[in-house]
């Protein structure tokens, strides 16, 4: 398994998982294959990819410990035990969709340990997350081959998380600069950051630009 995934299974903390978007079902058939978990769920909801996982259990020799489920988000996936749910390697609007079509993770007991990797659009997941009551309790940035990825662990509490939903907040969020990771991340950050300001500078929005750059250079300072 890849770097990315690898920081999204050590982020799992319960014992039984499910694995939305799963592709070939690397994430929950290693994390069984380890004794990271006592039974997984491989959800996708394209048959094509859900083949893949189910012969890569196979081959495993896993259909004990884990499942193939063909389903939308998570519609067909039992949630009597379910710990954690791990939605990797998508953009962060498709996270927020899957997210608001669960109807009964707001109300689990106890509360779902969410893992979630977005692609693209980071700083809509964040703030989705924010606004509705899910405290992003940590963050690892991973370096895999050319890209940086953030991979985020929340918890629903119901409650307005103590940290701002700011600028940095939604296009860094908890990330540090105390690793090469986490430098390179917000190194990168500090680029986009630079790239919006032009735009919203082009647009007229003289103060939202100033904010960008601002914190462009803050966070370059960070990871000199």
């Amino acid at each position: 398994m890849d770097k990315r995934l690898l920081t999204c299974v050590s982020l799992c903390k319960g014992r039984v998982i499910a694995d939305i978007g799963t592709d070939h079902g690397y994430l929950p058939c290693y994390m069984a294959a380890e004794g990271l978990c006592d039974k997984a769920y491989a959800c996708d909801v394209a048959e094509k990819p859900l083949e893949s996982a189910a012969a890569h259990i196979t081959e495993n020799g896993l259909e004990n410990k884990v499942t193939p489920i063909l389903s939308c988000g998570l519609e067909k996936v039992p949630n009597d035990e379910l710990t954690d749910i791990v939605i990797a390697g998508m953009g962060g609007e498709l996270i927020v969709r899957i997210l608001e079509d669960c109807q009964w993770l707001t109300s689990a007991k106890p509360a779902i340990n969410l893992v979630l990797q977005p692609m693209t659009k980071w700083d809509t997941l964040r703030e989705w997350l924010y606004s509705n009551g899910f405290e992003v309790t940590a963050e690892k940035p991973c370096i895999s081959g050319r890209f940086v990825y953030s991979v985020m662990q929340a918890v629903y509490t119901g409650k307005t998380p103590e940290y701002p939903c700011d600028l940095r907040y939604l296009f860094c969020g908890r990330v540090k600069a105390s690793e090469n990771d986490g430098r390179e991340y917000l190194q990168r950050q500090a680029v986009r950051l630079e790239a919006c300001a032009k735009g919203k500078q082009a647009s007229g929005d003289s103060d939202t630009a100033g904010e960008m750059l601002a914190l462009s250079k803050t966070l370059q300072a960070e990871c000199e």
